[in-house]
């Protein structure tokens, strides 16, 4: 009994988790964060290249590529979480099944 509460109880968080990477994973990055992000990585008197791939609709200019590798990656992490949360609802099934036909 206390078993299912727990796998149920992080099934849920799994999910909720999931759900954020998911809702997080849209979003776009300007090609200003991604010069940013290049120059925060760049070692000390490194050249950091400004070449880039933009993409857009008027005002608002996407870093497409750095906004794939994010997509991609905070996917990824939503896709685990949501794995996650389904082996805990199986696991979950699976000793209640067990447990009457015992």
């Amino acid at each position: 009994m206390v078993l299912s509460l727990i796998l149920k109880v992080l099934a849920v968080a799994a999910g909720f988790v999931s759900a954020g990477c998911w809702l997080y994973s849209a979003k776009t990055i300007s090609r200003e964060e991604e010069i940013e992000r290049r120059r925060r990585k760049a070692k000390p008197g490194e050249t950091v290249s400004l070449a880039s791939v933009v993409v857009g609709d008027g005002e608002k200019q996407y870093e497409l590529p750095a906004t794939l590798r994010h997509q991609g990656a905070w996917s990824r992490n939503g896709a685990i979480f949501a794995a996650v949360a389904i082996l805990l609802q199986a696991i979950d099934m699976g000793l209640a099944l067990l447990a009457t036909a015992a």
